[in-house]
């Protein structure tokens, strides 16, 4: 990293640029006198010593008494460290205050669904999706946005993929035994993008700007197990099931126990697996909405445009589950764990 580069990130983290260049200097040089620190640095000698005690005060520099004073530069590690924590601290405060003052002017809690402005910002956004989902991710997407998610896709082996785009052929990093694979069929691409995370978070937009620094972009944000079980729904029955699956999932090689939260990615995957399959079900019973927890076997599924539910052995009784949103099905799943 260049040195302007960290002068430049310093600076966010509240130095001033001479307390940010006296900081580097003192890294390069070890404990040294304040003249050799404005030799060095080219910080004026009637500035450097308010720069050194500013320093000080925010825990950048030890000084080391005697004749002459010497000034001794923190370990970046133990500093940046502290801050970190002091702003990890910040945050979860503000984010309180925040919601109470919304509360207290609103009566309710924040919208569930946010604009992002600008693509920088939204390819920042999906990268969270990816990086915060625990069961599964779904997207649909050009394969020129999908390239700038390359790394976090990679950095993924524990999650399942079902990634949709305008594939001509497999690149490598998309062949690993979590991700599943279809071209675009008869969904129009203008439509939407959509990078959805378990039932917790939810990004979507247009088409891409052709000039991504110039051109105005938004996107939406969402973060509400409702809404976003619809967004699934919609994947599935106006994307998926209108396109090619080019790569299956390495069912075999998937770690077990596996969860997820969607009905629909489960029939995809058994779709592959086969039948019977041992499986846990977390949800709820529909005619008393009791918690529940249930294992037993999965032996048959029925996937449709309106219905997705998979019939379950349980105790030597057949079920009807669906997934979140079931009416008619006596169990409504929240979580399925397939055991082998």
């Amino acid at each position: 990293m260049r040195e302007e580069e960290i002068i430049e990130k310093l600076q966010r983290l509240g130095l001033t640029k001479y307390e940010s260049v006296a900081y580097i200097t003192l890294l390069k040089l070890g404990p040294s006198k304040a003249t050799d620190i404005t030799k060095e640095s080219g910080i004026p000698h009637t500035r450097v010593y308010d720069v050194l005690s500013s320093l000080h005060r925010k825990g950048f520099v030890d000084v080391m008494q005697g004749t002459p004073r010497l000034y001794k530069p923190v370990n970046p590690e133990v500093i940046l460290e502290k801050i970190k924590e002091e702003i990890i601290r910040d945050i979860d405060s503000l984010k309180g205050a925040f919601l109470e003052l919304y509360r207290e002017v609103h009566g309710e809690e924040l919208p569930e669904i946010w604009t992002i402005q600008g693509f920088d910002n939204t390819v920042e956004r999906a990268e969270y999706v990816i990086r915060s989902a625990k069961h599964e991710v779904l997207i649909n997407t050009p394969l020129e946005f999908l390239e700038l998610l390359k790394n976090e896709i990679k950095g993924r082996k524990d999650v399942i993929f079902v990634i949709i785009s305008n594939f001509r052929e497999v690149p490598d990093w998309l062949k690993g035994d979590n991700i599943i694979l279809a071209r675009s069929g008869g969904a129009p691409w203008l439509m939407a993008s959509w990078i959805i995370g378990d039932i917790d978070y939810a990004l979507f937009f247009g088409a891409l700007p052709r000039d991504t620094r110039k051109e105005k972009f938004y996107s939406f944000w969402a973060k509400s197990p409702r809404i976003i079980q619809n967004y699934m729904h919609w994947f599935y029955t106006i994307y998926f099931d209108n396109s090619e699956i080019i790569k299956p999932p390495n069912y075999e090689k998937l770690p077990k126990p596996l969860s997820l939260v969607n009905i629909r990615t489960l029939i995809v995957l058994l779709k592959f697996a086969g039948l019977p399959r041992k499986a846990e079900i977390v949800g709820r019973i529909i005619d008393t909405k009791k918690p529940v927890t249930i294992d037993g076997e999965i032996i048959d599924y029925e996937y449709t445009p309106l219905t997705a539910n998979v019939t379950f052995r349980h105790n030597g009784k057949e079920l009807k589950v669906g997934g979140i949103g079931s009416y008619f099905e006596d169990v409504e799943g929240e979580k399925f764990i397939l055991l082998e």
